[in-house]
This record gives C-alpha cells, sequence and structure tokens, in this order.
C-alpha cells in the first residue's frame, strides 16, 4: 500500500511537472503566430502609412509579423468594437488616436474609453489656430481681444465634434469669447481660409505649414504642451495664457485582460520601433512628433485628455 501510495505521489508530481514546464515553454513562445494590428483608418492616408510603418519596425523586436487590418467607420468605432471583442491574448492590437475619446464621449459606442488596455503613446500631431499672411491677428490674444467685442469671428474646422472643432472651443472658453465655428471638410479648410472664407482654421500642422513657409498665412499658437521644433517663434496656449491641451496622440491598445509579461514584450517592440530611423523618417514627413508614452504615463495623459474633450463637447452643445 505504502509503495503504490508513494508511486501515485511520484506520479502526480510528474504530472504537475509536466504541466508546468509546459505552461512555461508555451509563455516563453509568445508571440508564435501573427498579431493583426488594426487600422481606424483608410489605406493609403498619413495614419495607415505611419501605422504600417510602425507595425513594419516592430516586426523587428517582436519575432512575429504584424498583419494590418484596415478597419474604417464610424470615426474609429468600427475598430474599438472589434478591438473590444478580441480575444485578450496579445495577438490582436488596435492602432488608437484622440477618436477613442471622441468616440466614446458622442456615446457611438456602448463602453467608455478605458475599457481597453491602453499599452503606448507614440506621439501627436499638433492642431495650431492660423490665419492668412495679411490678417490683423498676429497673436492668439489679438484674435481673443477682437473677438470680445466681436463674436462672429469664422474658425474653419474639419468637422462638427473633430479635435480640430474641439481646439477653438476649448480656447473660447479659457478666454470667455464666442467664436463662429464653420465645418468644411478637411479638403477645404485651406482654401477656405487663403480665399477668405473664413478668418481662422484649426488644422493639423502639416497642412498649413507649407502655406507658413510660402508667407501665405501665419500661426497664431499650438495646443500642445511643448512648441513646436519647426516654429520655435509660436507659443503654445499655454504660454499665451490659455490653459488649453488638446493634441492629435497616436497610440496602441490591446484588449482588456491581455497578460502583462505579453504587454511588456509589446510596449518594447514598439517604443523601439517608434524610435527607429524608418519610422522617425516616415513620421518627420507628416508632421508627426515622436514622444513615447508607457502605459502608466499614457493612462494619466488619457484621463486628462478625456477630461478636457468631453467639456469642449459640452460647451460645444455636442454632449449633455
Amino acid at each position: 500500500m505504502l509503495k503504490r501510495s508513494l508511486f501515485m505521489i511520484a506520479a502526480l508530481l510528474m504530472i504537475c511537472a509536466v504541466a508546468v514546464s509546459a505552461a512555461g515553454q508555451e509563455e516563453a513562445e509568445y508571440p508564435d503566430s501573427a498579431i493583426d494590428f488594426l487600422i481606424p483608418f483608410g489605406a493609403g492616408g498619413s495614419a495607415d502609412v505611419m501605422g504600417r510603418t510602425l507595425a513594419n519596425e516592430a516586426e523587428k523586436h517582436m519575432g512575429a509579423a504584424f498583419v494590418p487590418v484596415n478597419q474604417v467607420g464610424g470615426s474609429g468605432a468600427v475598430m474599438y468594437q472589434n478591438l473590444i471583442n478580441s480575444a485578450a491574448d496579445g495577438y490582436t492590437v488596435g492602432w488608437n488616436s484622440t477618436s477613442i475619446l471622441t468616440t466614446t464621449a458622442f456615446g457611438n459606442v456602448p463602453f467608455e474609453y478605458d475599457a481597453f488596455e491602453h499599452i503606448a503613446r507614440i506621439g501627436y500631431t499638433s492642431m495650431p489656430i492660423a490665419v492668412r499672411a495679411d490678417s490683423p491677428y498676429d497673436s492668439l490674444d489679438d484674435l481673443v481681444e477682437h473677438a470680445k467685442d466681436n463674436p462672429g469671428i469664422r474658425i474653419g474646422n474639419a468637422s462638427t465634434g473633430s479635435g480640430t472643432h474641439l481646439v477653438p472651443v476649448a480656447l473660447a472658453a479659457a478666454a470667455g469669447v464666442e467664436f463662429n465655428h464653420v465645418p468644411l471638410g478637411a479638403d477645404r479648410r485651406i482654401a477656405s481660409l487663403l480665399g477668405g472664407e473664413v478668418d481662422a482654421v484649426c488644422v493639423p500642422l502639416p497642412e498649413i505649414a507649407p502655406h507658413v513657409q510660402s508667407g501665405d498665412a501665419k500661426l497664431l499658437g499650438f495646443p500642445t504642451l511643448v512648441r513646436d521644433e519647426q516654429f520655435t517663434d509660436v507659443p503654445t496656449f499655454q504660454e499665451a495664457g490659455y490653459d488649453v491641451v488638446i493634441e492629435l496622440f497616436r497610440g496602441i491598445s490591446v484588449p482588456k485582460g491581455t497578460q502583462e509579461d505579453r504587454i511588456a514584450k509589446l510596449v518594447d517592440a514598439f517604443e523601439n520601433a517608434a524610435y527607429s530611423d524608418e519610422f522617425l523618417g516616415t513620421a518627420a514627413s507628416f508632421g508627426f512628433v515622436v514622444d513615447f508614452m508607457g502605459a502608466e504615463e499614457f493612462a494619466d495623459y488619457l484621463a486628462d485628455q478625456n477630461e478636457v474633450i468631453v467639456r469642449s463637447m459640452e460647451l460645444g452643445g455636442l454632449i449633455d
């Protein structure tokens, strides 16, 4: 009986050892197949090109391929819905953006922005306020002072509820003035400014930069934490006395519950990819500032940005 008991104990110990070994082997093998890289933007655009470049560079540090999958629709809602429904196993990641905050604030999806593990911010594109070169406004203060007695100043944006709309809404609130917000569509913003249809525009820097360099337009301020390296003479909103920071950021998200060691490996791969020569070159060509944040710092940043965006939407009458 004793020998039989000892035999059973030995057998159980062996089974446990094999199980532990198998688990360790499975963990060590991640990733052992391709990882889906979900992109909520159409193929060929700047966000798509940057995402694909980032994924290609991250492959070199993951030991597995990233497969770009464009999932367009609902201002990001389609991709975010598919991401939240994916297995939390590290084999599906999402190329997120400020849309994770605007989409959830609008209620376009049945969850909040923090329903994911947002594991890294890669960087951002600034959205400055710009005017024509012959405009009487040479600074944000000039614009604000005029708006105090003339609330009809027309500021163009891409669309209602977009980042380029929320920036001047937040500026107006911070300055205690009113603007006339004009949704123009992404293709008409610059033409509308230069043609005199609007007095100013809020626009991603890459779109207006060539016109500033040519002498047709001028920048009044950046709603970013730091000045732009290309236009160091233009202050941030905060430096001008208006506490507004809204950035068109991009980062990486995974489903809630993804294992910490797998997240750590993904973060390491994307950080290395973000600072690779290939991605830095691509980012620079699109006016994208690489400014990496890990999961903890990104979480704090998202909370701050969400508060600003929700408040701006409320002030703009977009949500209750």
